[in-house]
């Protein structure tokens, strides 16, 4: 998360995450899932403006910089507002803000674009409301939203992710990683895709100590044994189109392939940055898909 003031407004950039591995231990009784799962944080980014705004009014407006993407909700249906309004509960305050997102990472996909968002208003306008809570209080208030917001307030480039995902260990990542991401034009709600795992379409995954030795190694054969998801055969079973992002990765020259969080968005993992771009623009002439390379980081 990288945080800049412009004048009187603050900037806030918010990048995607790709699972590496994902495993789905259990429904809880709160209706949620037990799941362990290793998060990586790539450098493919939302922008967000947050200005001022004297009343408790908060006004959200978006503009898409991808195709087809349908538009956002402007409401408390969107994890932006509902932030900044539980921010508002939580500590009473009267201000208000306008912000404005600028929308690169894609919806629907896997990759964290809502939770990362939120997170990144919860930090912005702890500031800009000048609230002081500390960075445990808005882990409480982050986990209170969503499963996946931890990781992205600490901007951390890899981290393990346990509980229903509130649950946040660092994790040293020794080289950079470079993807290519592939985006069908139709997404799957995160909900539908839940709602569909059993366990017995789970595949084997590896646990915590595996998944530390193989990041710290560095060796890309180990890594690319870390690509498992066990809502991957939930989502195939909802839309096709994941089937076919994954045979096309696999046509080219990538390490492994595999889906990030509840798809749709599948990626590939290559051997450079260099390779990487390669393959994206490959994908992206073929006209069937959206096609990006990303690297590892924040």
């Amino acid at each position: 998360m990288r945080t800049r003031r412009d004048n009187s407004s603050l900037i806030v950039q918010v990048p995607a995450k790709i699972n590496l591995s994902l495993r789905i231990l259990g429904r809880r009784d709160d209706g949620f899932h037990d799941l362990e799962t290793l998060m990586v944080s790539v450098r493919m980014y939302d922008s967000i403006r947050f200005d001022l705004q004297e009343s408790p009014l908060v006004q959200l407006t978006s503009t898409s910089l991808l195709p087809n993407e349908k538009p956002l909700p402007n409401d408390d249906r969107n994890l932006i507002i509902q932030a900044a309004q539980l921010l508002q509960r939580t500590t009473e305050t009267r201000s208000g803000a306008i912000i404005h997102l600028n929308k690169r990472i894609p919806s629907e996909a896997g990759m964290g674009g809502g939770s990362s968002d939120a997170a990144a208003t919860l930090v912005a306008l702890n500031q800009l409301w000048e609230l002081n809570l500390s960075q445990e209080k808005l882990h409480q208030l982050a986990a209170s939203l969503g499963s996946d917001l931890n990781f992205f307030l600490d901007s951390n480039v890899a981290a393990i992710c346990t509980g229903r995902g509130e649950i946040v260990t660092p994790v040293r990542v020794k080289r950079p990683l470079h993807f290519v991401i592939v985006k069908p034009q139709s997404g799957l709600s995160t909900a539908d895709v839940f709602k569909h795992w059993t366990a017995h379409s789970s595949p084997e995954t590896p646990h915590h100590d595996e998944i530390v030795q193989a990041l710290e190694s560095g060796g890309l054969s180990q890594i690319s044994w870390l690509v498992t998801n066990s809502l991957q055969g939930s989502a195939r079973n909802l839309s096709r189109e994941i089937e076919k992002s994954l045979e096309l990765l696999d046509q080219h020259d990538i390490v492994v392939s595999g889906m990030t969080g509840s798809g749709s968005a599948c990626f590939g993992l290559c051997r450079s940055r260099k390779s990487a771009n390669r393959v994206a623009r490959k994908i992206q002439s073929l006209g069937v898909m959206e096609s990006w390379a990303v690297t590892s980081g924040v």
